[in-house]
């Protein structure tokens, strides 16, 4: 009886002990996680109903990671926004009538004014990535809102709108047709990238950039005819001496008339008078004609000197003096007609 008890203590014993045991492992043991099933979003599948163009300028991203797709996102948002930009540009024309001109002239506004390391992307805002099983990788959308950005961005439109403007205002206030043209021409560069600002300001919001720049776009838009009525007003008045045949004479006219201007042997008609003198410098040397031709040109404007233009020729000589002034006479004709109107066009401020 003895040995009995002592037994069923012992299973007793062993029995609490498995029972604590147990107990323990169940009080220290983690429940098992549930998998929560997020639905997928609808913009995966209906993006324009979810981002309606109208309000929204959004794009899909995918990618092997949630920042990559995030970032892809990203990345495809701001290349349409650029590839849109540009192709506006691209587009653009203005037309005018000059003075004597009638027909229609247009001018192209440069895609360069816009690139795509200077593009902000304003008001970006990025959904949630989502993993789509069914294809295994990782979706983001990337999305703004027009409004906000066009806010956000308007300022910055004003800023060039002011610079513009600044410059527009000092080509109003010139007293001369040179001096408006030459800052003219300063305005169409600060135009540029006004209407840059314009053309990204228009990707945000169309209504809301008409409504606060239409005006702004006209006068951009009448720049190049002021500068060709500029232009119809500076008559210049062509003396030449020492010219021989009218050679350096009419390559002279024929240079200015290229330009833009409105030529006349009539000083009294004319704002501004063109002296060239044709000097030959002579040395004889026994029976030959040795000349050493040089060309200078000054522009004035009621004794004022607004431009000088001075070349010369390696030695020219004949035996017979009209041959060598003739050959002096081609040989200027030719160094005008290759950096004249280039030269001036620098000195006055002219665009190409």
């Amino acid at each position: 009886m003895l040995h009995i008890t002592i037994k069923n203590k012992s299973v007793f014993s062993l029995f609490l002990l498995l029972n604590i045991i147990i107990l323990l492992n169940s009080c220290t043991s983690k429940p098992k996680k549930e998998t929560v099933f997020i639905p997928e979003p609808e913009w995966i599948s209906n993006k324009r109903e979810v981002f309606p163009d109208s309000k929204y300028l959004a794009q899909l991203g995918t990618g092997t990671t949630a920042n990559e797709a995030r970032n892809n996102a990203v990345a495809q948002l701001a290349s349409y926004f650029n590839t849109n930009v540009k192709s506006l540009i691209e587009g653009e024309t203005y037309t005018y009538n000059s003075t004597n001109d009638p027909g229609k002239v247009e001018r192209t506004i440069k895609s360069s004014t816009v690139t795509y390391t200077d593009l902000e992307l304003f008001a970006l805002e990025t959904e949630e990535p989502y993993f789509l099983n069914r294809e295994n990788k990782w979706y983001c959308c990337a999305h703004i809102n027009r409004n906000d950005a066009w806010n956000q961005y308007e300022p910055i439109v004003r800023d060039n709108k002011n610079t513009f403007y600044s410059i527009y205002s000092l080509a109003q206030q010139a007293t001369e047709p040179l001096e408006r043209i030459k800052i003219y021409s300063q305005t169409e560069r600060a135009s540029e990238n006004f209407l840059a600002s314009l053309y990204k300001a228009s990707m945000f919001s169309k209504k809301l950039t008409d409504e606060a720049f239409a005006q702004d776009r006209a006068v951009i838009a009448s720049i190049p005819g002021l500068v060709q009525n500029e232009k119809n007003n500076c008559v210049m008045c062509i003396k030449v001496s020492g010219d021989l045949g009218g050679t350096v004479s009419s390559t002279v006219n024929s240079i200015f008339s290229q330009i833009g201007f409105t030529t006349s042997d009539n000083p009294e008609q004319s704002y501004y008078i063109v002296e060239t003198a044709v000097d030959y410098n002579e040395i004889r040397e026994e029976d030959l004609y040795v000349y050493y031709p040089s060309v200078k040109m000054t522009v004035k404007s009621q004794n004022k000197t607004l431009y000088v233009y001075e070349n010369k020729l390696d030695r020219v000589l004949s035996y017979n003096e009209s041959k060598a002034k003739k050959s002096a006479c081609d040989g200027i004709e030719a160094l005008l007609q290759k950096d004249l109107a280039a030269d001036f066009k620098q000195a006055v401020g002219l665009s190409e």
